[in-house]
């Protein structure tokens, strides 16, 4: 079973709404990432498309991780299905094409005491730390695309004047554009979205709990302070978690975008602030 320790979700901007959730359960606990919509406008009746499908499939979790248990592909495929149909009946009108579809990266684990079970899309992380220092991290993006993808963010940062919108440059958006209609398609990425087939290709893992571990669930907004701005390590970063609390390292992360990089130029990015995120817990054989 699981132990909460902590959990937070902090948005990026106090006026726009927090596309970032958590939930959890006896066994279950889960981090969601929306991704920011790239429509011209939003295609459903709700603060914005990222949000809704955000806190759909968290409240879906929510209501039914219970009865899927270890079955987190089983879940997963129940909660688009579900979205989907939501989506069909709810929304305002036809999409102009796939980058419009809103999407979320997750990751959800499940503990039975002797098993810790997780599946991920995209780059929502989880570290695991044991008491005497052993480390595994699951949900990292391969390196070689991360690299390339920081490179094209800087070169279209560079591009805008420092203090106006990313979002309103025709380059920065043809980019996302292009990046998000390779969502769920072969040779593309496969994401929480709106085609069930995506439970297929959900990366998972298991791992044996032969001792209590500590977890860190975490969106990339949090996973910032360990891999944008290199402040700790993924280690230090669930230590600390575990000493202070989450709230203090959240407090951390808006330091660096609101006063050290306030023009994203040291640190590259196409907003100042992303929503921040994360669950802690323990778990594995007693004790807790």
């Amino acid at each position: 079973m699981l132990r909460i320790l902590d959990a937070i979700s902090d948005p990026g901007h106090p006026d726009k709404p927090n596309e970032d959730t958590f939930g959890h359960g006896p066994a279950h606990a889960w981090v969601i990432d929306g991704a920011t919509g790239v429509a011209d406008d939003e295609l459903l009746d709700a603060p914005s498309d990222a949000h809704w499908l955000a806190h759909t499939a968290n409240a879906y979790f929510a209501d039914h991780a219970q009865h899927h248990g270890a079955d987190l592909a089983g879940l997963a495929k129940a909660a688009i299905e579900d979205l989907r149909g939501r989506f069909e009946t709810g929304r305002r009108r036809e999409p102009n094409g796939r980058y419009e579809l809103p999407s979320a990266a997750m990751t959800l684990v499940h503990s039975d005491g002797a098993v810790l079970r997780c599946a991920n899309f995209a780059d929502c992380r989880l570290v695991l730390l044991t008491d005497d220092g052993e480390l595994e991290i699951f949900g990292d993006h391969h390196l070689d695309r991360e690299a390339a993808a920081r490179r094209k963010t800087s070169e279209l940062v560079a591009g805008v004047a420092p203090g106006d919108d990313m979002r309103s440059s025709p380059e920065v958006m043809r980019y996302l554009r292009a990046a998000r209609d390779r969502q769920n398609t072969d040779g593309g990425y496969w994401i929480l979205g709106l085609d069930p087939r995506a439970a297929h290709f959900m990366r998972s893992w298991e791992v044996p709990l032969t001792k209590p571990v500590t977890g860190l669930l975490m969106t990339d907004g949090f996973a910032s302070l360990a891999y944008d701005y290199e402040r700790l390590t993924p280690a230090e970063l669930t230590r600390r978690a575990r000493a202070e609390g989450l709230a203090p390292l959240v407090t951390e992360i808006r330091k660096i975008e609101r006063e050290e990089d306030p023009d994203l130029r040291l640190y590259p990015r196409f907003k100042r602030s992303d929503d921040a995120t994360a669950v802690l817990f323990r778990a594995g054989p007693k004790p807790l």
